[in-house]
């Protein structure tokens, strides 16, 4: 008798439906159904749930009838144990994964900020830790990176940013970068206002980042939802 035929008739015998023991166990009515077809079968830990759900032994369930070395407890604590390793590798994984992420988007902030200030600080009359944090952005097509800075906009963008990319959330923690760029050239290019205007100085540059900025959010948000694949293993796929 197989694993699925055993976990069928033992649920059967419980009087417990498809749809229960997938609540109970905490998995998908097609899972529990998957297992009873022996199309799939469940991990060590389930296969523990599934024993005390049922109200049987491990040994029950895994003891083929026909095999010399019948599974006992003991080996399935030690099944057990293994996949509860692996779950932690994996887990320890992920999390390095999402610290690396976090370090790029928040580098490629940097770089900006470094551009920007190489573009528009000038050392002259200042130390160059002074260049670095408080020299005022001056010139031509300075006026919102100035603006981004001046707000803490730029450094808010940044943490929003990091922190997507430390949830795990990496296609949101790229868009909110790609679009921060592109409000950021868009602006400069489209936002100085010849007639004058009584908002921004001047300048539409802070309306064209902010309107791209906030659809950048809700289509991070969307893209979250639809395309589960991490970006990260696009880049660096699993080795089989």
């Amino acid at each position: 008798m197989t694993l699925g035929e055993k976990i069928k008739i033992h649920r059967q015998a419980a009087g417990l439906s498809q749809e229960k023991i997938a609540e109970l166990v905490g998995v998908s009515r097609q899972a529990v159904a998957k297992w009873e077809s022996d199309r799939s079968a469940p991990t060590t830990s389930n296969l523990l749930k599934l024993a005390g759900i049922l109200g049987i032994s491990i040994d029950v369930l895994l003891d083929q009838g026909h095999s010399p070395e019948p599974a006992t407890a003991e080996q399935v604590c030690q099944l057990y144990k293994k996949e509860q390793e692996t779950v932690r590798i994996q887990r320890a994984r992920r999390i390095k994964q999402r610290l690396c992420f976090a370090a790029l988007i928040a580098c490629a902030y940097l770089a900006i900020y470094l551009a920007g200030r190489f573009l528009w600080c000038g050392l002259d009359g200042s130390s160059f830790l002074g260049w670095l944090w408080l020299a005022p952005p001056s010139g031509p097509h300075s006026y919102l990176y100035g603006w981004l800075l001046s707000s803490n906009l730029f450094w808010w963008a940044m943490a929003i940013s990091v922190f997507a990319a430390l949830c795990g959330k990496d296609k949101f923690s790229l868009t909110t970068l790609a679009a921060f760029l592109l409000g950021l050239v868009s602006g400069m290019i489209f936002g100085p206002n010849p007639a004058g205007a009584p908002y921004g100085q001047g300048h539409y540059g802070w309306a064209i980042w902010g309107c791209i900025y906030l659809l950048s959010m809700v289509v991070g948000t969307i893209l979250e939802k639809r395309i589960k694949k991490d970006v990260w293993e696009v880049f660096c796929p699993k080795k089989p």
